[in-house]
């Protein structure tokens, strides 16, 4: 059973799952045939033996890396995690997600993948690189994020936010804030 199914809570499904790229594997498929050039020739064979170990390593390494890791977009929540004996996860309300920003190549957009970061409230961005369909994670979190809206406030103007720049750090933060988000000094609010 996987990280994201263990940890679903009471009455929350999964709307989206993908994963790494088959692209990780790219390494150890050149590594691979870098090692067959060397063990095509007779006088170069050990060097090619090594390499081919070398491979056979890079490759298991990866396979873990691939298998360990799930990335989720529940109905309440986005979860991620990698790894598998050191892990490290990600569990964000959909209600604290400000944004996933994707980051594609031509290549990327060519074999669909690329980065994301997940940005928190709070300022917190959590950057994960080679996720396959990276621009459809982003559609599944802005469609729960859109159907989590109450009725009541769906197509009510919500009220304005008002900022000032913080008199320490001068990065914007909010006018009735006590403490800067940014540098976390003390700031006087303004109602």
């Amino acid at each position: 059973m996987s990280y994201v199914d263990k940890n679903l809570n009471a009455g929350e499904k999964v709307a989206f799952r993908t994963t790494l790229h088959p692209i990780v594997f790219l390494a150890t498929a050149i590594i691979a045939v870098l090692a067959m050039a060397f063990l095509i020739q007779s006088a170069t064979r050990e060097i090619g033996y090594f390499i081919l170990g070398l491979a056979l390593l890079v490759g298991a390494y990866t396979a873990i890396w691939y298998s360990t890791s799930e990335f989720a977009v529940t109905t309440s929540r986005v979860i991620i995690k990698i790894g598998w004996l050191s892990q490290r996860t990600v569990e964000l309300q959909l209600s604290k997600v400000e944004g996933i920003v994707v980051e594609q190549g031509i290549i990327g957009r060519l074999f669909d993948y690329g980065s994301i970061i997940v940005g928190g409230t709070g300022g917190t961005k959590e950057p994960f690189a080679l996720i396959r369909a990276p621009i459809m994670f982003r559609k599944q979190v802005q469609q729960q994020i859109e159907s989590n809206v109450p009725a009541s406030t769906a197509g009510a103007p919500s009220a304005a936010r008002v900022e000032r720049d913080c008199p320490h750090c001068a990065e914007r933060i909010l006018a009735r804030a006590n403490r800067c988000r940014f540098c976390g000094q003390e700031v006087q609010p303004i109602s």
